[in-house]
């Protein structure tokens, strides 16, 4: 699954299901969508996020989680600049740069720095971290990074 592509996994599960569906899948079918379903999840956790400049090591899809409701979002800087990013977690390919502010921040509560690739310096992005508490997160402008299985 090429999270760079498509929306965050969808977990399938008998709660998840129409009540019409339940009807019509005996529990073999169930027991099949759902082992399915793990199988796709493991090999999802499997794929790293790479720099697209350079192919460093990023971060890697387990790490992809949603903000605001959402793993992608479209936002625009002062300048008008577009970015589609992806929120993540954790990037230790990442170096954070610069100041934190807050000034013209995305996520309400939340300052940013940019984030550069740690081996070529491509900016890669932003880390948010909070003002008052909560987790600190990348978003990453998903146009530079490539998605790779392993194994």
């Amino acid at each position: 699954m090429n999270i760079l592509l498509s929306s965050h996994p969808l977990h399938i599960s008998q709660r998840h299901l129409p009540i019409g569906c339940l009807q019509k899948l005996g529990q073999g079918d169930i027991e099949t969508l759902l082992a399915e379903q793990d199988e796709e999840a493991e090999e999802a956790q499997k794929a790293f996020i790479l720099c697209r400049t350079c192919r460093h090591p990023i971060t890697s899809v387990e790490h992809a989680i949603e903000m605001l409701g959402h793993h992608r979002h479209v936002f625009a800087n002062p300048a008008g600049s577009v970015f589609e990013i992806g929120c993540f977690s954790l990037a230790n390919g990442c170096v954070n740069y610069g100041e934190p502010t807050a000034k013209h921040s995305w996520f309400a509560g939340y300052q940013w720095r940019y984030a550069l690739c740690g081996n070529c310096q491509a900016h890669l992005g932003w880390h948010f971290s909070p003002s008052g508490t909560g987790p600190s997160f990348y978003g990453l402008i998903l146009a530079n990074l490539i998605e790779e299985q392993t194994g």
